[in-house]
């Protein structure tokens, strides 16, 4: 817990406490001296956690485990690195899945939820990460992963989904993956003509599609941030 909070706090840009930095020590020492490699689950006193297999008596043992804060961590620790995996490049769902992790670890270091419900909790999070390689069937036609990905940079604004509803953003989402696919080149983050002329092109997408005029500005941010998180395949398939 206090490698997590140190994490957090260098991630937000505070100072780690210097009792946080003597523990650290303390622990690694310790660590590297014993030379044992360390099941967590098993120091934990709870089953290895997995995706699919999330049920009530899994829940109900882990609550039980006789190191919950170990139990958690490692509940925890699996939903970041599931949540990495099933939202491939999508900046978006990942930067909203690590902001729900962050939110409810820091519940629970301020004794805001007890260990048994920050255990429930992970597990619902979870389950919602299992479940979001599906989430694109819902459209019709469906979406894929990277469609999707764009769907959800022009769906983060609320009142853009009631003005257009679902079925015009998922055709923007689609129509973003064919610029993509025609304007990426290989150095286009370090050149500003190649970047101009990708926000030219969405800003005249969602004018074309009648995407609200005064969410366009943090629509396109949001776009050209997911441009650059898939911009390496991209460019890679193209050549």
């Amino acid at each position: 817990m206090a490698k997590y909070d140190a994490a957090d706090r260098q991630a937000s840009g505070e100072p780690v406490p210097e009792e946080i930095q003597r523990l650290l020590g303390e622990l690694i020492a310790t660590a590297t001296s014993s030379g044992e490699v360390l099941d967590i689950y098993d120091a934990a006193g709870m089953p290895k956690p997995s995706l699919d297999d999330l049920t009530p008596e899994f829940i109900a043992k882990t609550q039980r485990a006789r190191n919950p804060q170990l139990a958690i961590e490692a509940l925890r620790k699996l939903l970041a690195d599931e949540t990495v995996a099933s939202t491939r490049n999508n900046v978006i769902r990942q930067r909203a899945f690590s902001e729900r992790i962050t939110e409810l670890m820091k519940k629970y270091t301020n004794a805001q939820l007890t260990s048994a419900e920050v255990i429930a909790e992970l597990v619902a999070l979870a389950r919602e990460v299992a479940a979001e390689s599906q989430r694109g069937e819902h459209f019709t036609p469906p979406l894929n992963s990277d469609e999707l990905a764009f769907y959800d940079a022009v769906a983060h604004n609320e009142s853009a989904v009631r003005v257009q509803g679902e079925g015009i953003l998922a055709d923007i989402a689609r129509e973003l993956v064919s610029v993509m696919r025609r304007d990426v080149r290989t150095d286009w983050t370090v050149r500003d003509d190649v970047r101009a002329k990708l926000r030219s092109s969405i800003k005249r997408l969602l004018v074309k599609f009648g995407y609200p005029p005064d969410k366009q500005p943090g629509a396109i941010k949001l776009v050209m941030e997911q441009m650059e998180s898939m911009a390496p395949r991209f460019a890679q398939a193209r050549g």
